[in-house]
């Protein structure tokens, strides 16, 4: 064992740390229900286990405190240190002297709280479980000093969100833009889209492109993960913009020649069709040939620069339409002929490259602030695992005697 540490049944810990139960260092308290509160224009917060659901005049607890979600989202604490109005499917901690509540959120976020979950259907958390959960504790000064580390973590990534968004309004303002009135065009005309410059065109997409649709598994046979020839690509990899590689399933060598005509390739555009409507991507290399779900279609032989088509597909001129249907069906379903109709703005082809050039140099853009934030949410990770189990010890500045 490393020197100066402990055995305990958390795990290897400081010598001068304790363990302790949840309850001896917060009492967890139920929230209640918010109606004889609720107001228009309240000062303060009502917070449900999805963020802030209303306003009230009257507070429940005025200092800081760590809430859990008691049903439904039980797995997501988040930190509070303003007063506050809990309902009843939350928790809220009244933290005891000597405990730093930023800290304590912290070790709360550490927890798999999923782990206690005592119901079958929607999630539930039991106080009594929660209560007798052990957690090592470090001395007051420790705690304030570890918060205060992850805290200025969290800045960061609170940060990076912010710019996240920001360059998100800005790229759909763009696409707004670029999509209807182009590049420095003056002249504009009456179309299905609206006013769109006099030297573009309104097209119908089954006159720029060949749409055809995916298919299903035969009866009784089922994907697998063992890697076979034949990648299969499902809505569930679907992203706005591509696929993810990481959880792709294949078809078993013996089935696919009964599905081997729904295939798409590198370069094509898919849509997806069912459940989730309207995700739109381009295929990437990896997944040349692969086979395609019957709940998504293939965009093929395009006329256009692809990218600019992706653009136009990923916009609100396609997504509008597309909420819509979903709106007017009980059983949401784009259908292969509405597909077809849908009206596409052609620039020139030159201008299409121009958009398309400015529109990528936003997306780098983004994928650069999401790795970032990435890298900091791993930072992030390795420091609780490290700070909150004393494996890496902060240094408290010891604090000199007050004069006599």
């Amino acid at each position: 064992m490393k020197e100066g540490f402990k055995v305990t049944e958390v795990g290897d810990i400081p010598e001068s740390w304790e363990v302790k139960k949840l309850q001896d260092v917060c009492e967890i308290a139920y929230g209640k229900d918010q109606k004889s509160v609720l107001v228009l224009d309240g000062k303060y917060g009502i917070y449900g286990t999805g963020g802030i659901m209303g306003y009230s005049n009257t507070f429940l607890y005025d200092k800081p405190s760590v809430l859990i979600g008691r049903k439904g989202t039980i797995d997501k604490p988040f930190y509070l240190d303003k007063p506050f109005w809990t309902v009843d499917t939350l928790f809220y901690t009244k933290v005891f002297n000597n405990v730093s509540p930023k800290w304590l959120f912290y070790v709360v976020c550490s927890i798999p709280l999923k782990k206690y979950n005592e119901a079958t259907g929607v999630p539930s958390l039991n106080r009594n479980s929660l209560n007798a959960i052990p957690i090592p504790l470090p001395p007051f000064r420790e705690q304030q000093k570890i918060a205060s580390i992850l805290s200025t973590v969290d800045e960061k990534i609170e940060d990076i969100d912010a710019q996240i968004s920001q360059t998100q309004q800005l790229k759909k303002g763009l696409m707004q833009q670029l999509l209807t009135k182009g590049i420095g065009h003056t002249k504009f005309k009456t179309s299905e889209l609206g006013d769109i410059p006099e030297s573009w065109e309104v097209v119908k997409l089954g006159d720029i492109a060949y749409i055809s649709g995916g298919k299903r598994l035969p009866k009784g046979r089922e994907l697998v993960e063992v890697k076979t020839d034949h990648p299969y690509i499902r809505v569930a990899d679907m992203f706005m913009g591509g696929v993810r590689l990481k959880k792709i399933l294949y078809v078993p060598n013996d089935v696919f020649p009964n599905i081997a005509r729904y295939t798409i390739c590198e370069g094509d555009l898919f849509i997806s069709v069912a459940g989730t409507l309207g995700i739109v991507g381009v295929i990437p290399a990896e997944l040349n040939g692969a086979n395609l779900t019957e709940n998504a279609n293939r965009i093929s032989k395009i006329k256009l620069d692809r990218n600019f088509l992706y653009f136009v597909m990923s916009s609100s001129i396609i997504q509008n339409v597309i909420k819509k249907e979903q709106t007017n069906n009980a059983q949401p379903k784009l259908a292969l002929a509405r597909i077809r109709e849908f009206n596409i703005p052609v620039p020139s082809k030159e201008e299409q490259i121009k958009i398309v050039l400015i529109l990528r140099n936003i997306d780098e853009k983004l994928q650069s602030l999401q790795s970032r934030k990435q890298t900091y949410q791993q930072l992030k990770k390795g420091l609780m695992q490290q700070l909150l189990t004393g494996k890496i010890r902060v240094t408290v500045p010891v604090q000199e005697p007050t004069p006599a």
